[in-house]
């Protein structure tokens, strides 16, 4: 029989492993339930896949110290069935079986956190921090701030300031027969619009008439 592979993506844990110590590494073994969200119905309502994964050896001690609930990972594994006895008789005598499938984990990678367990966890080191004396006791930081991230907001490319820092965002700038910008190029100065509109437009007019006389310039070259 061939062994069935199946990849899971950024499934979350849905509650604690169950660890199975073996007599030696190789025989330990636990075992976690995930979850996957499909979307919502027609209804509104979250759609979700379970799923058990068995984890192995040195895997199984991984999973059971660093998996906990809300913990998203990316998992590799085949299937795997197997028949339990629940211990309850049917009705004609004989024992009531129940097929389960598994998916044995291969490989799998810590997943990115969601934001709030992000917030807990960075929350748990400030408190630590603060009752080792590393913060003061006073210290009124939220985890909130320390994850947010800034971005720079978008604006329209702009020739002069680009003249000057060489840069368009994060992106270098490189204008045929002027090369990159900042590399030698001259930058010239910004001008307050207002009030000098006619400086500035003449301004413009000499950069453009100096791209224009301009040798062509390859930047993959080497010069």
């Amino acid at each position: 029989m061939i062994d069935a592979i199946v990849s899971l993506t950024n499934v979350r844990v849905a509650g604690d492993p169950t660890f199975f110590p073996g007599a030696d590494v190789s025989k330990n073994r636990c075992l976690v339930t995930v979850i996957k969200n499909r979307g919502k119905n027609k209804a509104g309502q979250e759609m979700t896949d379970e799923f058990t994964l068995v984890f192995w050896a040195k895997y199984a001690q991984t999973a059971a110290l660093y998996l906990d609930k809300g913990r998203a990972i990316d998992v590799k594994g085949v299937l795997r069935s197997h028949t339990i006895d629940t211990g309850r008789i049917k009705p004609n005598g004989k024992k009531e079986l129940q097929r389960n499938t598994n998916i044995h984990v291969k490989s799998f990678e810590f997943g990115a956190d969601s934001k709030k367990e992000l917030v807990k966890r960075v929350g748990q080191n400030i408190a630590k921090a603060i009752q080792e004396g590393l913060l003061p006791p006073n210290c009124t930081i939220t985890p909130d701030y320390l994850i947010a991230v800034s971005r720079t907001p978008a604006y329209d490319y702009n020739p002069q300031l680009a003249a000057q820092t060489g840069r368009y965002g994060n992106a270098r700038v490189f204008i045929k027969g002027q090369g990159f910008l900042g590399n030698g190029a001259v930058a010239q100065p910004v001008q307050a619009a207002e009030g000098n509109l006619a400086q500035l437009e003449a301004q413009v007019a000499q950069m453009k008439a100096a791209l224009v006389a301009g040798a062509d310039v390859n930047p993959f070259d080497g010069k």
